[in-house]
């Protein structure tokens, strides 16, 4: 397929080297042999008559020219998604479906803002919103059943780009009429004999924990466990107990329960953005992620 002269092809494997800074990973990529990616970049500079990349036998990234075509060359390809969604939107009847996969805290907060706003642009899309531990959100994006999935993760998942967002401190969730409501911040140290509420072992938000706990020295005195953040949380509002939960949970706090955050040396996890490495995002999907970047810091 061409455009003004120039082969799209060789436009998206142009960019994907200049995201990646590597040949052999864009023609991963690109379901291409290094070879055949080469000879499309030689193409196409022979086409614009400059050297786009400056290669050694170690890197490759942009040249001076190849910096300014980039920017030009993603206008061109997002125009291009922009208009294949519209054409779908006029031939079906609606702009398509997205699926995104979440863990719960996520699902309940910023993922439906991100996908209210898409829905603002594209009011006749379809979309389906699956909750679930980081396990079942990886694979979910991973076995294609989800676009784009919300996780929290430190370490990589084979499979998935994950692109960090952002940092949720844990906070203390304290049942009125608790002894700590009303307290601005606590130490982890203060927390060392309390009896605790914490989500049931083998959870992802339970590993992250106690690993930040043991790394403090702290071992927490856990009483009773529940399998879902919300379940956690009606515990705390009918007084069993105070419990260590996700910030973007309690803002704003269920009623009847307190919120103090800690200080010193916090608790937090990484909320990340995943992605496929090996299955190209949809127009839709693409439009999707500037929405939930946005709804995340909001």
């Amino acid at each position: 397929m061409e455009s003004n002269g120039l082969d799209l092809d060789q436009l998206r494997a142009f960019v994907a080297v200049a995201d990646l800074l590597s040949f052999r990973r864009a023609a991963d990529e690109l379901h291409l042999s290094p070879p055949a990616l080469s000879r499309r970049i030689e193409r196409l500079e022979e086409r614009v008559g400059a050297r786009l990349l400056e290669r050694t036998s170690r890197s490759v990234r942009p040249s001076v020219v190849g910096e300014a075509f980039l920017e030009r060359v993603r206008t061109v390809l997002e125009d291009l998604d922009d208009a294949v969604l519209g054409v779908h939107e006029l031939a079906s009847g609606h702009t398509g479906r997205i699926t995104v996969a979440a863990v719960p805290s996520a699902a309940s907060s910023f993922v439906p803002r991100a996908l209210a706003r898409l829905a603002g642009r594209y009011p006749a899309i379809r979309s389906r919103l699956l909750d679930g531990s980081l396990q079942a959100t990886a694979q979910a994006v991973l076995g294609g059943l989800a676009d784009v999935g919300i996780g929290f993760n430190d370490s990589p998942i084979a499979g998935l780009q994950a692109e960090l967002l952002g940092e949720d401190p844990y906070v203390l969730a304290v049942p009125a009429g608790h002894h700590w409501q009303g307290l601005r911040a606590l130490s982890l140290q203060e927390l060392h004999n309390e009896p605790l509420l914490s989500l049931a072992g083998g959870s992802g938000n339970r590993a992250l924990l106690d690993e930040q706990f043991a790394q403090a020295g702290i071992a927490p005195r856990v009483i009773h466990e529940a399998a879902h953040i919300w379940a956690l949380t009606g515990m705390v509002e009918a007084g069993l107990g105070c419990a260590l939960v996700p910030a973007m949970v309690a803002r704003p706090a269920p009623a009847g329960v307190a919120v103090v955050a800690l200080r010193g040396q916090p608790l937090r996890r990484k909320i990340t953005l995943l992605t496929p490495v090996e299955r190209r995002l949809t127009p839709l999907a693409q439009r999707l992620l500037p929405e939930l970047r946005a709804a995340f810091t909001t």
